[in-house]
């Protein structure tokens, strides 16, 4: 027979264990560290799911950062009697935003943190490589592009346009085949990490949208390259 006190031990351990669980879940201020409750939402829009923002303490270099959930909200825990640089990420560009105090007072502080910006529509994909002539990824690709994917994870209703570019170099018609390949591929790609179909369109452009005029080695470089462009979000 199983003692009852063994079991009423276990019945307690259970209970405190999740109870402690669901208490760490929930950050409340001390009499040190400040709770931060941060929101973000480009301009005109409501606060959006999946915003990175990032505080950098001035005192020690330190990061604390956070990503707006479900609930399209953030909450951390600061250190107080320290400035912190607060940076947010647009898309996958690090941007710097404001300065933020949090002054050392007695008692348990709560500050609401706003994040406001005008989100850019398109960005270049830093770092993409295929093979010479070809529709290939390299996999020096892939750090950036599975970035990408987790950055469209945190943000579910996101639907983009992968577009691709090339230079002018051979005809017209062989460089529009080839760049819309390179942006199925990248498109492909992203599918295998788990995005969605219906949230890719993969659109190739060939030499028709240049961002750098000339015939130049450097010139031609910056207009191969693969782009994201934001459909809806």
């Amino acid at each position: 027979m199983v003692n009852p006190k063994f079991i009423i031990g276990v019945i307690v351990f259970i209970f405190a264990f999740f109870c402690g669980v669901s208490m760490a879940q929930e950050l409340v201020p001390t009499d040190e560290m400040a709770l931060i409750i941060v929101v973000v939402h480009p301009e005109g829009k409501p606060n959006a799911v999946g915003e990175t923002v990032t505080f950098k303490s001035r005192k020690t270099g330190k990061l604390y950062r956070v990503v707006t959930g479900a609930d399209a909200q953030a909450k951390l825990l600061l250190p107080e009697g320290d400035i912190y640089e607060m940076s947010y990420k647009d898309f996958l560009t690090e941007k710097d935003y404001s300065m933020m105090e949090v002054p050392s007072e007695p008692g348990m502080a709560t500050y609401e943190v706003e994040v406001i910006y005008q989100p850019a529509k398109v960005f270049k994909l830093e770092n993409v490589y295929f093979d010479f002539g070809k529709a290939s990824l390299r996999a020096e690709s892939y750090p950036s592009l599975n970035e990408l994917a987790e950055m469209l994870k945190l943000k579910p209703a996101m639907v983009i346009e992968i577009a691709g570019h090339t230079d002018d170099v051979g005809d017209d018609a062989s460089n529009l085949t080839l760049s819309q390949q390179r942006a199925e591929s990248v498109r492909n790609y992203l599918i295998k990490k788990g995005i969605a179909a219906n949230r890719i369109i993969a659109k190739g452009y060939g030499e028709t949208m240049p961002v750098a005029g000339g015939t130049s080695d450097e010139a031609r470089q910056k207009n191969r390259r693969t782009e994201v462009k934001i459909i809806s979000q």
